[in-house]
C-alpha cells in the first residue's frame, strides 16, 4: 500500500471543547497550515451522519482518522451520554484501535492527581472519598484524573508500560511547541504510519 502524502493524513484532534475554544482553534489551524487533514468537532471539521448521535458521530471520526491528538484539562465536559463521556471514549477508542496516538495534559490535572494521592483520611479504614466529597464546580473535576491514569497506564507496572506519555502543559505556546516537534516533520509521521502498517496490517 503507497504511503499517503501529508495532505491525505487525518488527525483527530479529541473533543475536549469548553473555555478552550481560542486555544484549539489555534491548534487545529497550525496542524492544517503544516498541510493535515484535520477532524475536530469544535471547528466543524467532522462529518456528521444526522442518523447518528454525537456520541456515534465523534466515535466514528476516531475510526476514520490515522492520528489521534487527545487533551486532558479540568473539565470533564458535558458531552456525557449516561457515564459515558465523549472526550474519554474516544481516547478509549482511539487507543483501542491502536492509532498513533499523542497526549496533552493540563498542569491542574497532574497537580490535582499528585495533591490527592499524598492525602488520606483520618480516620482507620476510610477512604479519601469517603469523607471527602468534591462538589461539582467550574474550576475542576476529579473525573479528569480518571481520564489521565488511563493515558499513562497507571494500571500497568511502571516497567511494562509503553505508549504512555503524556505531555504537561498550562500555556497555549507549550501545547504549540509539543504539536510542532511532533507533527511539523513529516517523514517522521510516515515512518509512524509505517510502522502501524507493518504491525497490524492497518493503514
Amino acid at each position: 500500500m503507497p504511503s499517503k502524502s501529508v495532505s491525505e493524513i487525518k488527525i483527530m484532534v479529541g473533543s475536549t471543547v469548553y473555555g478552550f475554544e481560542d486555544q484549539l482553534s489555534a491548534i487545529v489551524a497550525q496542524l492544517v497550515t503544516l498541510g493535515y487533514d484535520v477532524i475536530n468537532s469544535h471547528t466543524g471539521r467532522i462529518k456528521v451522519d444526522p442518523n447518528l448521535s454525537n456520541f456515534e458521530n465523534c466515535l466514528k471520526a476516531v475510526e476514520e482518522c490515522d492520528l489521534f491528538l487527545g487533551i486532558i484539562r479540568p473539565y470533564y465536559g458535558t458531552g456525557n451520554i449516561r457515564e459515558e463521556n465523549i472526550t474519554f471514549e474516544e481516547i478509549k477508542r482511539a487507543i483501542e484501535l491502536k492509532k498513533p496516538y499523542w497526549f496533552l495534559v493540563h498542569r491542574d490535572v497532574v497537580f490535582a492527581r499528585q495533591l490527592l494521592k499524598k492525602m488520606k483520611p483520618k480516620e482507620d479504614g476510610k477512604e479519601l472519598f469517603d469523607v471527602v466529597e468534591i462538589k461539582q464546580n467550574s474550576l475542576f473535576d476529579p473525573r479528569c484524573i480518571e481520564i489521565y491514569e488511563y493515558v499513562i497506564k497507571n494500571h500497568i507496572p511502571v516497567e511494562l508500560r509503553n505508549g504512555n506519555w503524556a505531555q504537561e502543559f498550562y500555556r497555549l505556546d507549550e501545547m504549540m511547541t509539543y504539536v510542532d516537534t511532533q507533527f511539523s516533520e513529516k517523514d517522521f509521521v510516515k515512518n509512524i504510519l509505517k510502522q502501524k502498517e507493518a504491525n497490524n496490517g492497518q493503514q
